[in-house]
């Protein structure tokens, strides 16, 4: 878990660990609400099992359970320990002495290390990380899978493109010129140079297994992933019915849909192969469900918003993932993570793209040794779009966008309050109460025009936006006096003020309706979104614009069928990712809040095509932007391990 910077409050002095205290110290920690119920248990439950009464395995393995739940992987005792925990607030605890701590950690029975080759319930490796053995394992499986098909050479020859033994080359496919992979990239890519990246970016996924395109909104990555389909197809190295198109939500899903339909259109002339494909989406887990249960065959997966997948789920993928296929991976490495412990798209990425050092103990629990930088196998694999074809990068948003990334908080601030250009402005928010008339401004000037509108409807238009406008309120927070829960609330009840909201009636026309739980029964996914309708008949209907149904038509979900949900006129930050708006507005809250990050900041700025406003202080925008995500993992480490010492 990532340590507040603020030290103990006045008159709140550490508690140090004494032998044998392990229980007393959870139950102040638990008490002063540092740890969970589950974290509480957990770390009981490892000192029963442990058996050995000292403090230093019950508190290590609650403090392990507590990071997870903010998106760790591990702990690090290196980062913690001798040191106050939490850095604020009453109830602070003095962590043991990292040799002392490793030591105790080391002679327990419960604590594997790296190899052993038994199970149990926590893992502790040479670098001083303790893990959870679910999430070790997981990992160790992503290490090993990327590296796997990062160093598989996929057996293409690149002038003759003859596939080795084993390849899929049908006998009556079509054929490259003599010209070989140039050739056809040639024609995919007509006036691009060798070394543009969209380009590399294609003859990467038809030489490796491994394929990472990491870019910002607007840098073409789906209409890369477009090039590839066309290229795999066109050269025969793919079948059109293999190539899997997936992304970690409906909503995300649906996007990449569109997009790779939009271009297989444009491409149709240059790689008449693609006629045969249909391009259709599912999410991640749809995808590896339907592969469990019916053995889906696949040559390719593309796999959207990567920075969205969690290390439990990407182990799950490759795991599944066919022998001989290819993973084609899309993502921003600068956004935010995932919500489950891990970073695996930024990890992989950073590993991909820069030496990677590697920390090794010159002697157990005694010192940290460093060896020389070392390349990743992924190195070759990782292509980063940097041109923006959606925004000038020297407009609002795009200088606002690079400056956030750069951690360059003046920047940031500046690039809000330049009153030359109105794509991107900083206006104050000064404390709840006006928060509260932000809510009620915003549902009179948004809102209640959007359910007037849908009161007209008698089921999905026929052409044209739906009722609900392409402006969307983010919120760095979910819940308290600046969160989107609390906007919700303000808004339906100025909405209920104003007669468009009947009481006891729970679906209302124009009520937007967001799914909060995969469903297969419905094949409705966390993070899709609705709104509710008239049909012809009077009876309320969800529609879903993103989404189709199995015939292609527009998606109606009776409301009891739909699966646990709630009204959203604001999202959370991390609720909008993989969705696009016309205009945006983003409430970061106050300066203090650990939940306004650079990353947050950077994916609300990014949701916006055309504009967007910062409701909140020039402190609090510079406080996210230095204030950068932090999560504890060892797999960039892992990625490097068989790579050449240079």
């Amino acid at each position: 878990m990532r340590q507040p910077k603020d030290r103990p409050r006045a008159g709140a002095s550490p508690t140090a660990v004494p032998p044998a205290a392990a229980v007393p110290v959870l139950d102040t920690l638990y008490g002063e609400g540092h740890l969970a119920d589950v974290d509480l248990h957990f770390g009981r439950l490892i000192g029963e099992l442990d058996g050995g009464g000292g403090p230093e395995l019950p508190l290590a393995a609650a403090l392990a359970s507590a990071w997870t739940r903010d998106g760790h992987a591990c702990l690090a005792l290196s980062e913690v320990a001798g040191r106050d925990w939490p850095r604020t607030g009453a109830g602070a605890v003095r962590l043991p002495a990292l040799e002392s701590w490793m030591e105790a950690l080391d002679a327990s029975p419960i604590v594997a290390r790296p190899g052993d080759g038994e199970r149990r319930p926590l893992v502790l490796d040479r670098q001083g990380r303790l893990y959870l053995e679910r999430l070790r394992t997981a990992e160790q499986a992503v290490a090993d899978g990327l590296r796997r098909l990062a160093e598989d050479d996929a057996g293409v020859d690149p002038k003759g493109l003859d596939a080795a033994s084993g390849g899929r080359i049908p006998e009556s496919g079509p054929r490259p010129e003599s010209d070989g992979l140039d050739a056809a990239l040639d024609q995919l890519f007509p006036g691009a140079t060798p070394d543009d990246r969209p380009r590399a970016a294609a003859r990467t996924a038809v030489l490796r297994r491994l394929c990472v395109v990491s870019g910002g909104p607007g840098t073409g990555k789906t209409t890369t992933a477009a090039a590839i389909v066309a290229l795999l197809v066109e050269l025969g190295l793919a079948a059109p019915d293999r190539i899997a198109l997936a992304a970690p939500t409906g909503k995300a899903a649906a996007r990449l849909q569109e997009a790779v339909r939009g271009q297989r259109q444009a491409l149709l002339s240059r790689a008449p192969a693609l006629e045969g494909f249909d391009p259709r989406a599912t999410t991640v887990h749809r995808w590896l469900l339907h592969h469990v249960r019916k053995g889906l065959a696949a040559d390719a997966l593309i796999l959207d918003e990567g920075s969205m997948v969690d290390l439990t789920l990407m182990a799950q993928v490759l795991r599944t993932l066919p022998d001989g296929a290819r993973l084609v991976l899309l993502g921003d490495a600068s956004q935010l993570a995932s919500v489950q412990p891990g970073s695996v798209f930024a990890d992989l990425c950073r590993a991909g793209g820069e030496r990677v050092e590697i920390r090794e103990p010159a002697i157990p629990h005694s010192g940290i040794a460093k060896r020389p930088p070392q390349r990743s196998p992924l190195a070759s694999c990782v292509v980063e779009l940097v041109h923006n074809w959606r925004f000038d990068e020297r407009g609002g948003l795009g200088r606002l966008a690079a400056a956030v990334v750069r951690g360059d908080a003046p920047a940031a601030v500046a690039a809000l309050q330049d009153p030359s250009d109105t794509a991107v402005e900083l206006r104050p928010l000064p404390d709840a109460a006006a928060f509260e008339r932000l809510a009620v401004r915003f549902a009179d000037e948004w809102f209640a025009p959007a359910l007037r509108k849908a009161r007209k409807l008698r089921g999905p238009p026929d052409e044209g936006a739906g009722p609900l406008p392409s402006f969307r309120v983010l919120c760095a927070h979910r819940v308290g006096p600046f969160g989107a829960e609390r906007f919700n609330r303000s808004v339906e009840r100025r909405l209920r003020a104003l007669g468009l909201v009947r009481a006891h009636d729970a679906f209302y026309p124009g009520r937007p309706i967001l799914v909060t739980r995969n469903d297969p029964r419905t094949r409705l996914s966390n993070g899709d979104t609705g709104v509710v309708l008239r049909d012809a008949d009077g009876r309320a209907q969800v529609w879903f614009p993103e989404l189709e149904d199995a015939e292609g038509g527009p998606r109606l979900v009776p409301p009891a069928r739909l699966p646990p949900h709630e009204s959203f006129f604001a999202l959370t930050v991390h609720r909008a990712q993989g969705s696009e708006y016309d205009e945006v507005a983003v409430v970061p809250g106050p300066a203090d809040s650990r939940v306004a990050t650079r990353e947050l900041l950077y994916t609300a700025v990014t949701r916006a095509r055309r504009r967007m406003v910062v409701y909140g202080a020039a402190e609090s925008v510079a406080a996210a932007v230095e204030r950068p995500t932090e999560r504890s993992s060892g797999l960039r480490d892992a990625l490097a391990r068989s790579a050449v010492r240079e």
